[in-house]
């Protein structure tokens, strides 16, 4: 399916203003009520992929054992503290480590448990993968080429107010 015919269904999805001004995701259970609705076939694999992230994050506790989490921790806390100076900031290379550590940390603080009715839609989107190219006969002996448009969904759900 054509990355276009996509686009008009994620863009239903993405993040919106609030009362406040603030950007807010659309829970995931009112995100499978609106894409029910559609009958569009493009809104069919869109849910597929929703379900997919969901069931993915529920399952995220199985994955992961507590120690190992706490070894990984302790890990990063290391690899920050050799690549970070007197001052305590960190080469800019290695910043990304911080993230990663706050993720783990967050992981550690929840019990490691996600609560799937506070999911909220962070960000969908739909891109373009290589098509798939098929060949039609033409007059005297020609061909030309008909283009099979593929897509890359992405859907991103987090659990942050």
């Amino acid at each position: 399916m054509s990355p276009k015919k996509m686009r008009e269904v994620t863009r239903q999805l993405l993040p919106r203003k609030n009362k406040d001004g603030k950007k807010e995701g659309m829970l995931v259970s009112k995100a499978q009520a609106v894409l029910s609705a559609i009958p569009r076939k493009s809104a069919r694999f869109i849910e597929k992929t929703l379900n997919t992230a969901l069931h993915n994050a529920e399952h995220i506790g199985a994955e992961w054992a507590t120690a190992e989490v706490q070894e990984k921790v302790a890990e990063l806390k290391k690899r920050i503290e050799n690549h970070s100076d007197e001052n305590g900031i960190i080469q800019r290379k290695h910043r990304h480590l911080k993230t990663k550590l706050a993720k783990l940390e967050a992981y550690l603080d929840n019990g490691g448990k996600v609560d799937t009715s506070k999911l909220r839609i962070k960000n969908a989107m739909a891109t373009s993968a290589t098509p798939l190219r098929r060949w039609m006969t033409r007059a005297r002996g020609g061909g030309s080429v008909i283009l099979k448009r593929c897509t890359h969904i992405r859907i991103t759900l987090s659990d942050d107010e």
